[in-house]
């Protein structure tokens, strides 16, 4: 499902990460555990494209090491980062539709499926944002990246 051959990271002139190899197959769960600053984050960034990285990556049997980070998230790869990002002055819906700018043809669709995850945001679609406790917050973050 997921493989990166010598995946490596760089921030700037700064070689961060070095010659990863990771395969993840389909119903797979796989978990990165180290230390703080030991690559996690940097693997993941580098997988999705977010920094500058070189290897190759290749997710659902298509490369997409040179493919921009929305083209891999709209097939279905994304990063959550840890910490509650949300727009705090927005209601649930309206976060979700700032998160759907570049898929606004799937929105509902998208919508009905997070809301079937998660229904308690759907009680709470009409909700600020800031005013959901962590957990909830955590929700919304995981179908927003």
């Amino acid at each position: 499902m997921l493989k990166t051959e010598n995946l490596q990271v760089f921030y700037g002139l700064i070689h961060g990460l070095k010659g990863v190899d990771i395969e993840v197959n389909n119903s797979e769960i796989v978990t990165l555990i180290e230390s703080n600053g030991a690559g996690k984050t940097s693997a993941l960034s580098g997988i999705l494209n977010m920094v500058k990285s070189s290897g190759t990556v290749t997710f659902l049997n298509e490369e997409v090491t040179h493919s921009q980070t929305h083209q891999i998230a709209r097939k279905g790869l994304a990063l959550v980062p840890e910490g509650r990002k949300v727009f705090t002055n927005l209601t649930i819906e309206e976060n979700l539709k700032m998160v759907a700018y570049n898929n606004p043809v799937n929105f509902y669709y998208l919508c009905e499926k997070m809301y079937a995850l998660f229904p308690r945001l759907k009680e709470r679609r009409h909700q600020m944002a800031g005013t959901m406790s962590g957990g909830e917050q955590q929700m919304l973050r995981l179908h927003a990246p």
